[in-house]
This record gives structure tokens, C-alpha cells and sequence, in this order.
């Protein structure tokens, strides 16, 4: 969720900071105020377009930089540590927009290009207004946001695996009825089988051979030094040193001189013991010619493999694998054709078993997840509403790996009227209050962390208002809600309120937004209501705040 805004030189903002919470907050203020440049300012940082109309006028540059908290945000976590990035507690993302219509994008300044920003933001800003156009009016979406509602991944992972065994095989007969070889073809095939065959090879014979290899080259760079060694040793060194250490020892002139016999004598066995050790060392590796031919002629042939079918041992014996599938299919096309279909029919029996289960549960959870949904519409006075989750099974066309069901929200908002397609349907007031009902359930399923309602309120009044209000109050138990409204009755269920004014001195014209106390709220409440403040006013905005507060 999004924690802090700062913007400067933005359209009308001269510099602004803000500090936002969890929870439900409301902006308020007068129509033409700049409650829209907040908007335009969010949207940003999800990487919507930028325009050099936003920097204000006589400045160079525009800033939007928003601070968030994406601790709970697995996805934009995931994101961000494949670019590059260390995920701390909260992340700085910012926009530049240039009056020359150029601009930059940063995350925790860090220059990044937009598509990253979108990738990591996709899941914190839900934006919706009187029309939204977002995840809930795409079709597509319809099915991921049932099994989401379900919430069994186990069978759409048997349903994704049962498809892609299938699709495999499916693939694999269209490639065999393409390829098309002549008698040269299948003898060169052969070759190539023979070839892997004689090799006799082993999985990490490469990497023991290699490893022995450098030891070989080690020994080898440094056997001069250790001939010399050796040499000096056994013609000059040792016979003097027995000698020297035998004198040593028989002197018998005290204690001190026996301190110094043992040191001689322990000096002449560790000495004559790391000789032999490093004479052993030298024995281990004195590979003969004819080893350290073999040695390398092996690797000569596996390198030589390599470079002809793959990159590894494993890869080579794969690729033997296919090219024996390749003469099987050559030498008994047909046979091999009516094995396929019979593979095929098997692993589609499969899927259609795995697909069925699924079927069967979208149609159990759309039931339930219909009444859950029309008691939101009831509590939004949509009384005459109906939702229906359509599920149609595809009886054309290829399988799919999220199974063989078309899934479709419908709705009629009047008594009387059929149900129709979501995305065809209701007036933008009720298509707002609809989206409402809808995004109390569904936010919390799609990780959605900040949703932005902006003036969805508006052609609405009294208990409609108020039940608008008391249904973003209760999304904001599910993640962070921010709305743009002209309703008291709204604003009243928020935990927090702003008010976006503009300001003047003659000149210029500036907006400002400011987070109001409770004594401010209740004068801002009892203007919205009444259009001005009077005791009688100010005592049913008190008596309105009060109330939706301790909802």
C-alpha cells in the first residue's frame, strides 16, 4: 500500500506532502478544488502515460514520487529481487515529467524503464471511477477471479498438467506428419545413434576426466622443481643430515646439549617424513604416456560430441533418445502414427477426467459466491439486482490448460429485465455501486492492495450514500481505500478525511490538501450536507460522524 506522496511542481500543486494510513480515507472539497490531480498524480506511479501538460506552468520539471509498503505484496516483492533490487520495508517510486514532454521513471532512484514499474506496481493501485474499465469488466478475467474465490490450486495444477501432457503428444504426432524423410535421412540417423552408442558414456565421466586432467597439468608444471628437489635431496642432503643427526645424538654433555639432540633429531625425522609424503603425492599422479593419452583422447571424443549434440553428457543421450524415435517413426510411420493416437486418446481421457472435477467446482463456488455478492448488492439498495455466474462448457476448439469452461459474470439491475454480460450492462451509477459490491469481495482475492474510488458516489443520495460508505468502510478491513467524494454520508465512514482546496493570491492559483481533525471533519461534514455551517448543522454532522464512526 501506498504510505506517502510527495509532489512537486504538479499541474497545481506547488510542493505537497502527504502521509497516508490503512484503512478507509475520504477526500473531500469543492467541485473544481483539484480532488482529480491526486488521481493524476497516483496513476502515474503505476505507469499510466505522462503528459508535459502536468508541469505547472513556468517550471522545468514536475515531480511524483509515492513511498510503498509491499511487504505484503509477494508478486511486486518477487519482481523487484529478479531486477536487481534489495526489498526493504518500503520502496520509493517516482516519476519526472519535463515540460518538454520527456520523462523519467526511479525506483528507489534508480533509473528503471515504465513496463518494470507496471510489472511491480500491478497488484498495489486499482483505480475505478463512474466507468471502470479495469480487471472486473474483462471477460477473461471472469474465470481467474472464480478459482480464485474457490481457491483450490491443487486441482487447476492436475487440470494445467493433465493439458500439458496431452498438448505434448499432440505436438509431437503434428511434427511427425511434417517432417518428411528420405533413405539418407533415416542412414544418417543411424550413424548418429552409432556414433553416441560407441562413445559408451557416462553421466559425470566429463567432470572427473577434467578434474584429473588439471591435477595432471599441476604435477606435470611443477615435476622439474621436484626432480631437483628430490635430486639435491637424496645426493647431497640426506646421507649429511643422517650423518649430522647421528653425531648430534651421541653427545653427552648435559641437558641443555640433550634439548638440542632432540630438536636435531625431530627436525631430521619431520624433514625426512614430508619428503616421502611428497614422494607418495608424486607417485599417486606419475600417470603413464599411455594413461595420459587415453585421458585425453577421451576428452577429445566427449568434446567432439558435444559440439555435435548438446552441451552435456545428459543432453547427448537425450538427443541418442530422440534420434531412435526418429528412425522408429521413419521405418513404421503408420505404427507409430496409431501409437500416437492411442497415447493421445489416453492422456485426453485424463484431462477431460481433470477438467470435469474442475467444472463441477466452478459450479458449486459460482452458487455461493452469487449469494455472497447479492447480499453486497442488497446492502447498496440495489434491491431488484441479480448477479449469475455463467459457466458454459467449450465444446469447440482446443483444450485449454485451465479447463474446458467458458466463465462469464451476468446481471440484470431491474425487475423484469434478462440477464445480461457484466460489461453490457447498468447505468453508471448503478455500474459503480455494482463494481462496489464486486471489488468487497474480489480485492482481497486479487492481492489488490490500494483501491482509489473516484466520484463513484456521485448522482446518489441518503441511504444509498450512506451504504456506499459503509461498504468501503468495510473493504478497508481488506486492504487500503481511498475516495474521491461530494457525499457527507461517505466521507463519515472514512477513518481519515481530506480536504483539497485551492488557494489564491491574484496571481496565481495554487491546491492544497490538508488531513482534518475530528473538529474540522464535523465542519467540513456540515458544510458538505447543507452547504453551510450552523449550529443545526453542525450538530447532524456530529450526530452523521458519530454514528458511521462507531459502525
Amino acid at each position: 500500500m501506498i504510505r506517502h506522496l510527495y509532489m512537486k511542481n504538479f499541474i497545481l500543486i506547488e510542493e505537497l506532502s502527504l502521509d497516508f494510513e490503512e484503512g478507509f480515507s475520504a477526500f473531500t472539497g469543492e467541485t473544481g478544488a483539484g480532488k482529480s490531480i491526486l488521481i493524476d498524480a497516483i496513476s502515474l506511479l503505476r505507469a499510466d502515460r505522462a503528459s508535459a501538460s502536468f508541469v505547472m506552468k513556468g517550471c522545468e520539471k514536475a515531480i511524483v514520487e509515492g513511498t510503498f509498503d509491499l511487504k505484503n505484496d509477494k508478486w511486486a516483492c518477487s519482481v523487484l529481487e529478479d531486477a536487481g533490487f534489495d526489498v526493504n520495508d518500503e520502496t520509493v517510486f517516482t516519476r519526472e515529467i519535463y515540460a518538454s514532454g520527456k520523462s523519467a521513471a526511479r525506483i528507489d532512484h534508480r533509473s528503471v524503464n515504465l513496463s518494470l514499474m507496471k510489472e511491480v506496481l500491478k497488484n498495489q493501485l486499482d483505480i475505478h471511477g463512474q466507468r471502470d474499465t479495469a480487471y472486473l469488466l474483462n471477460t477473461k478475467n471472469h474465470m481467474h477471479l472464480l478459482d480464485a474465490y474457490i481457491q483450490d490450486d491443487a486441482l487447476l495444477q492436475e487440470t494445467k498438467k493433465a493439458f500439458d501432457a496431452y498438448d505434448a503428444l499432440v505436438k509431437e504426432k503434428e511434427q511427425a506428419l511434417q517432417d518428411t524423410y528420405n533413405e539418407n535421412d533415416l542412414e544418417y540417423f543411424r550413424y548418429q545413434i552409432q556414433e553416441i552408442e560407441e562413445s559408451h558414456l557416462e553421466i559425470g565421466e566429463d567432470e572427473k576426466l577434467e578434474n584429473k586432467e588439471k591435477e595432471y597439468k599441476a604435477v606435470k608444471e611443477s615435476y622439474d622443481k621436484l626432480s631437483s628437489i628430490f635430486s639435491l635431496y637424496d645426493d647431497s642432503l640426506s646421507s649429511d643430515l643422517y650423518e649430522l643427526n647421528k653425531l648430534v645424538s651421541s653427545l653427552k654433555s648435559g641437558e641443555e646439549i640433550s634439548r638440542i639432540a632432540d630438536t636435531v633429531n625431530d627436525a631430521y625425522y619431520s624433514l625426512s617424513d614430508a619428503m616421502d609424503s611428497l614422494r607418495a603425492k608424486l607417485d599417486d599422479m606419475n600417470l603413464s604416456e599411455d594413461e595420459i593419452n587415453e585421458m585425453e583422447e577421451r576428452l577429445y571424443l566427449i568434446q567432439k560430441l558435444k559440439r555435435k549434440y548438446g552441451h552435456t553428457i545428459e543432453d547427448i543421450l537425450a538427443k541418442k533418445d530422440e534420434l531412435e524415435k526418429q528412425v522408429e517413426m521413419i521405418t513404421h510411420k503408420q505404427a507409430y502414427l496409431d501409437q500416437m493416437d492411442q497415447k493421445i486418446a489416453k492422456a485426453k481421457a485424463v484431462y477431460d477426467k481433470a477438467a470435469a472435477k474442475l467444472t463441477k467446482e466452478r459450479k458449486k463456488y459460482s452458487t455461493s459466491l452469487d449469494q455472497e455478492i447479492a447480499r453486497h448488492l442488497h446492502k447498496l439498495m440495489l434491491d431488484h439486482a441479480r448477479f449469475q455466474t455463467m459457466i458454459t462448457l467449450i465444446t469447440e476448439g482446443k483444450p485449454s490448460p485451465s479447463g474446458s469452461d467458458h466463465v462469464e459474470f451476468y446481471v440484470a439491475m431491474n425487475q423484469g429485465q434478462d440477464l445480461k454480460p457484466l460489461v453490457k450492462t447498468a447505468s453508471g451509477g448503478e455500474l459503480s455501486r455494482l463494481m462496489l459490491g464486486l471489488k468487497v469481495i474480489f480485492t482481497k482475492l486479487q492481492g489488490i492492495q490500494t483501491v482509489i474510488f473516484d466520484e463513484i458516489d456521485t448522482g446518489v443520495s441518503g441511504p444509498v450514500a450512506t451504504a456506499i460508505g459503509e461498504e468501503m468502510k468495510q473493504l478497508g478491513n481488506e486492504c487500503q481505500v481511498f475516495s474521491v467524494t461530494h457525499l457527507a454520508q461517505v466521507a463519515a465512514c472514512a477513518g481519515r478525511q481530506y480536504l483539497v482546496a485551492k488557494e489564491t493570491d491574484g496571481k496565481t492559483t495554487r491546491t492544497n490538501v490538508k488531513l482534518l481533525s475530528e473538529e474540522e471533519r464535523i465542519r467540513q461534514l456540515a458544510l458538505i450536507a447543507s452547504g453551510e455551517v450552523t449550529p443545526a448543522s453542525l450538530s447532524a454532522a456530529e450526530e452523521l460522524y458519530k454514528r458511521n464512526q462507531a459502525s
